[in-house]
């Protein structure tokens, strides 16, 4: 069972939407000048991160395709693999 309220609406969020990600950083309670954005997705990892104020490291796997660094968005890093990450901290 569930209760709906007649006196709020509902708010849908999601990638890429810069509030999902400030939201994200206020509930780790985290400057999101200090989170960093890890993702395969140009648009909705790293440009969404971007637009929120932090950091963004695009990995060479998953969505990622060669054309994507052809845009206006562009990541602070780009990786092979999630396993580089180790290797460049």
């Amino acid at each position: 069972m569930f209760y709906v309220s007649r006196s709020r609406s509902a708010i849908v969020l999601g990638k890429p939407a810069r509030d999902f990600f400030l939201l994200t950083a206020r509930d780790l309670d985290i400057d999101p000048a200090q989170c960093a954005m890890v993702g395969d997705d140009i648009v909705t990892d790293i440009s969404g991160a971007q637009a929120a104020g932090m950091k963004t490291i695009l990995v060479r796997t998953g969505k990622f395709r060669s054309q994507d660094l052809d845009g206006a968005v562009q990541p602070d890093m780009i990786i092979d693999s999630i396993a580089d990450l180790l290797r460049e901290t």
